[in-house]
């Protein structure tokens, strides 16, 4: 039976089980999706004509299974170095929906009684983004738009820091350290040298002893809000999140069809080429290096050429119509 498994309903399975829904749609399958707990809560496992995909979404590096286990095993943050035969990247990932009420008919019924699930619950059904700050609506793959359109060089980076003293691990603390350092001096660095840009962090403790020169407005920083501004932006500033791997940004500038300045990209991306689909930093502590990576994109409006290449990507690798389709090829399944 083709079936679909997660240990709960949380956003970093959204991406997978609205494509899983659109998959059925178009082959006329009956749309099966269970709860299971012995999963990490960052995995699923798709059962597909007799084969069983693992979905790795972790942050690390490390394996949360064995890949031995599977017949593939398809991991988010995958590292050049790894050469194991049935082991594959997932590329980037985005929190999006597709038409989430008629998604929820077909949600197991017990399981809109499990706790675990009642937040994204609750989120898809938010349709008219009135009582949750992440909509499902807001997220349908529906609105986002079919055309390029030109705002001028708009760079966007809305971002917030990890406070380094809420973890005991003392590489992850550093890791903060330089992460917060990154997104505080990018946000001043671009606000100093450009005017067409909406930049700056979110507004909680932290962020407001460290860097209160370039904090956000608290009421525009619902996902809504967001999504507006990277709709009228033509420029996404990125940088590493946890664990050294490319945080959900990436993948929603790409979708939204923007050009991509970026730390560099540690794991496997396929056909994400450097100078075509994004722009690299030569470290993640670059930002100095900000100012010349966006005016080479505004010079001609190269911007406009990186963001279609970036729509066109996501169409083939992102969009719940080519998704499972593309793993079902590229798997032979």
């Amino acid at each position: 039976m083709n079936k679909l498994q997660i240990h709960h309903w949380t956003p970093h399975q959204n991406m997978l089980i609205y494509s899983w829904f659109y998959y059925c749609k178009t082959n006329d399958y009956d749309f099966c999706l269970e709860i299971n707990e012995k999963l990490p809560w960052e995995a699923a496992i798709l059962f597909l004509n007799a084969k069983t995909i693992y979905f790795d979404y972790s942050d690390s590096p490390s394996f949360n299974l064995d890949p031995e286990q599977f017949d593939f095993y398809l991991k988010r943050a995958l590292l050049p170095s790894v050469n194991i035969k049935n082991v594959y990247p997932l590329n980037l990932q985005v929190n999006m929906s597709y038409k989430a009420l008629q998604l929820l008919v077909k949600f197991p019924f017990k399981q809109f009684f499990n706790k675990n699930n009642r937040i994204e619950l609750i989120r898809a059904l938010d349709f008219f983004n009135s009582f949750t700050n992440s909509s499902h609506n807001a997220i349908d793959i529906r609105k986002i738009p079919k055309t390029k359109s030109d705002f001028g060089g708009r760079v966007i980076f809305h971002t917030r820091l990890w406070n380094p003293a809420n973890h005991v691990d003392s590489e992850e603390k550093e890791r903060r350290v330089i992460q917060n350092e990154f997104r505080i001096e990018a946000c001043r660095t671009i606000n100093k040298h450009f005017r067409n840009v909406s930049v700056g962090l979110f507004p909680d403790a932290l962020s407001s002893q460290l860097a209160p020169d370039v904090l956000l407005d608290l009421k525009k920083t619902s996902l809504k809000h967001y999504l507006h501004f990277m709709k009228e932006s033509d420029i996404g500033i990125a940088d590493d999140g946890l664990k050294d791997t490319p945080g959900w940004k990436i993948g929603e500038y790409v979708l939204y069809g923007k050009a991509v300045i970026t730390t560099p990209i540690n794991i496997v991306v396929e056909n994400f080429k450097p100078q075509i689909n994004f722009e690299a930093l030569s470290s993640r502590s670059a930002y100095h290096e900000l100012p010349d990576k966006i005016a080479n994109l505004l010079k001609n409006k190269s911007y406009l050429d990186m963001g279609l290449a970036n729509k066109d990507w996501s169409d083939r690798y992102i969009h719940p119509k080519n998704y499972i389709e593309r793993i079902v090829s590229n798997l032979k399944i």
